[in-house]
């Protein structure tokens, strides 16, 4: 009752007796014993001729009917499911409108459909078959009727699942065949179980189309609900007696459908512990329970091959890694990038989130309907792929879940994608193991795959990618829901496969690890579009984007060029000199600023940036030409950021009035994040409550958390944060 109000028990216990109480009542009518004279009885009543004809031709009957709606229903539901046309929800209405018409109306529809003067029944009475009141009529009433409860049942099991399991398959080579065979059914098989046994139900029970459409005759169309009607009135007894029957069955029924143990219900099946699991875990120091990867899994190291057992002793021929360029354009989500990829670069594709990282990744893989990327280009090594299926692109998809396949093992699971492309089975099996082995994995191959930790499971997901030889490697952050441990582990799998084996890798990250350990370039996207692109060590050294900051650590504030200016080298002297003043020459130089110009070479110029879509300003030092207007991005470390109370005195040269908007754990620090608001030292209104948009920039500071404290700095908070000119460097855009 937690959450439930009391009142509510009472109609459903009414509900509840409206439903029981009448069963019941029929129920404590059956007289199981004979009567005075021996006739009567439970059981001579259900054993009749006419009850046992009327019994078992329900029973074949609804066999023959459940046999069709599986056949029937099954791929109605997967294109009501599966695909997108004009007039669907017409389409779905139409089919499931058996439901709601009466059986007598549909048992007319029927006669008018395959009568002798029927729409189909007319041509069909030419060549001297009749359908009408036949036992087929029987059959064909019930599935007319039954038909629509199997199609909702597997429609609905079909759009609970996850699809991106079928992309997987798709990606390994499987035909659409396949994926519909050994992934798809296996996966709803209890909804189309489920759908089954309850056509079955309703083809048992039904009446008036069956009366309609094929009769009454005894032995041929009068099934079980037919009889008990006819002997309701010749014999209430032998009704209520076969009325029972009906009962026991479909409480039967009930109990397969929603039973704890049948057709995956509740309580089903409880997870197995994982054979070996303590084992493993104490044989390695993995989190995830797996054996440590061999730090010798290089090139030129035969030993982790030939420790795995059941290893082919002689493997395919290794596909060298090809070239990939994308022209990716999506207008419906906003992408449009340009890329290319050396044979054998990893590149990793950073941005926020509905930057179009996980989109461009889809065009690659051709995993979009292709009226979504209509403008798109993906050619691999010299072959264009645009229009090719997932199947046949040669490439490799591993996204953030491990997406194996629960109806096989683990060593099923990788042997899938070689089985589809056609490698014998023996064979198959025995690159899985190797592929296994590879990653450490080994002791996993006879697992179920619902018994695997996430990390092993993750494992297994880069061997199944790996073992089919792709010519270029999808990462869509695979190690982002993984624990920081397993993570660390399944980033070392990685990147001792991409050593022993270079692939051309299009890697989705937000993780600085993954840039580091795994990338030779880095791609930002912002919104869509390219807004960086560079080697990890620029990109990070000397971000240009936001984001690319971010991941960094560092402060990066985007704008025009406004003022630069030049340190000269001059002496006090050549100033001039007044009472009081001493000039000298030599050592004591100073340094003025004076303008330069775009192509003047200085070892460090002054430059002057206004923040884009603001009027904020920010001062620093450039290494590089730059000139009035020109696009320049300032970076500074949050460890450089003094922050303040009060004003501060003075006259720094970058001070920002922030609104503090959160304090994080920074390692031994605390990183406080901060809007600025636009009010400088000097503003009068300095101690105004204006209101700080989103669009505003947002600064970080690294503190001590004594220094926090003694700030009381939390969020809603106005200080002042300020960073010395001499720690900000601009670079161009």
């Amino acid at each position: 009752m937690r959450g439930l109000p009391r009142w509510v028990l009472v109609p459903a216990l009414l509900g509840a007796l409206f439903v029981v109480v009448p069963v019941a009542a029929m129920v404590a009518r059956v007289e199981l014993a004979p009567g005075p004279d021996g006739t009567g009885g439970f059981w001579a009543l259900v054993t009749s001729p006419a009850a046992l004809d009327a019994l078992g031709l329900s029973l074949r009957t609804a066999l023959v009917a459940t046999l069709c709606c599986v056949l029937l229903g099954t791929p109605m539901a997967l294109v009501l499911a599966r695909t997108t046309f004009p007039g669907q929800r017409v389409a779905r209405a139409l089919v499931l409108l058996p439901l709601v018409l009466p059986p007598v109306v549909g048992g007319i529809a029927l006669l008018h459909t395959f009568g002798r003067r029927g729409l189909i029944g007319q041509h069909l009475e030419v060549l001297g078959i009749e359908v009408a009141f036949t036992t087929t009529a029987v059959v064909l009433a019930q599935t007319f009727v039954a038909l629509p409860f199997l199609v909702l049942s597997l429609e609905g099991a079909l759009r609970t699942q996850d699809t991106r399991l079928e992309d997987v398959a798709a990606t390994l080579g499987a035909r659409p065949t396949t994926v519909l065979r050994r992934v798809t059914l296996p996966r709803v098989l209890p909804g189309l179980l489920s759908g089954a046994v309850l056509a079955f139900a309703r083809a048992l029970g039904e009446f008036g189309a069956t009366l309609t459409f094929a009769g009454a005759l005894q032995g041929v169309t009068q099934t079980l609900p037919l009889e008990i009607y006819l002997q309701r009135s010749a014999d209430p007894d032998a009704a209520v007696a076969l009325s029972f029957v009906l009962v026991v069955v479909a409480v039967l029924i009930t109990a397969a459908v929603h039973g704890p143990r049948v057709l995956g219900g509740p309580g089903a099946r409880t997870a197995r512990p994982r054979r070996g699991a303590q084992d493993a875990r104490a044989a390695g120091t993995v989190p995830d329970g797996g054996r440590r990867v061999r730090a010798d899994l290089s090139p030129g190291s035969g030993e982790g091959r030939a420790a795995v057992p059941g290893a082919d002793p002689t493997p395919r021929a290794e596909t060298p890694p090809a070239a990939l360029t994308v022209r990716a354009v999506v207008p419906e989500r906003g992408l449009d990038v340009d890329l290319a990829l050396a044979p054998g670069e990893v590149v990793a594709v950073l941005g926020a989130n509905g930057a179009g990282k996980s989109t461009l990744v889809q065009v690659v893989a051709g995993l979009l309907p292709p009226g979504d990327a209509h403008d798109a280009r993906v050619a691999v090594g010299d072959d264009d792929v645009t229009r090719v299926a997932p199947r046949r692109r040669r490439l490799a998809w591993l996204s953030q879940r491990p997406l194996l396949f629960e109806n096989l093992s683990v060593e099923d699971n990788v042997a899938f994608g070689l089985r589809a492309r056609g490698v014998p089975r023996a064979r198959a099996r025995r690159e899985a193991r190797a592929a296994l082995g590879h990653v450490g994995a080994a002791d996993l191959a006879t697992r179920r795959s619902t018994d695997l930790s996430g990390g092993q499971a993750q494992r297994v997901a880069i061997a199944r990618a790996l073992v089919t030889d792709p010519r270029v490697l999808l990462l869509d952050e695979p190690l982002a829901s993984l624990d920081v441990g397993v993570a660390q582990h399944v980033r070392s799998v990685l990147h001792h496969a991409q050593r022993d084996r270079p692939r051309t890798t299009l890697l989705v990250t937000h993780d600085l690890l993954d840039v580091l350990l795994l990338a030779d370039r880095v791609v930002v996207l912002e919104d869509g579009r390219v807004v960086e692109d560079g080697p990890v060590d620029r990109v990070l050294t000397r971000p240009r984007s936001r984001f690319a900051a971010r991941l960094a650590g560092v402060n990066l504030l985007a704008g025009s060029v406004v003022h630069v200016a030049v340190p000269e080298p001059v002496t006090v002297g050549s100033l001039g000199t007044g009472p009081g003043r001493q000039g000298s020459g030599g050592a004591d130089a100073a340094l003025v600023p004076t303008e330069a110009g775009p192509d003047e070479e200085a070892a460090a110029r002054e430059a002057t940036l206004a923040v884009d879509g603001t009027q904020v300003r920010v001062r620093g030092t450039a290494d590089e030409p730059l000139a009035a207007g020109d696009g320049a991005v300032a970076v500074f470390e949050p460890r450089t950021v003094a922050v303040h109370r009060a004003t501060p005195g003075g006259s720094p040269r970058n001070a920002y009035r922030v609104v503090v908007t959160s304090v994080e754990p920074h390692g031994p620090l605390l990183r406080v994040w901060g809007r600025v608001t636009g009010e400088g030292p000097g503003d009068p209104a300095a101690g105004a409550t204006t209101a700080v948009g989103h669009d505003a920039p947002r600064l970080a500071a690294d503190l001590t958390p004594r220094a926090v404290a003694e700030l009381r700095l939390v969020p809603a908070e106005r200080v002042w944060f300020v960073v010395k000119a001499a720690e900000v460097r601009v670079h161009p855009r």
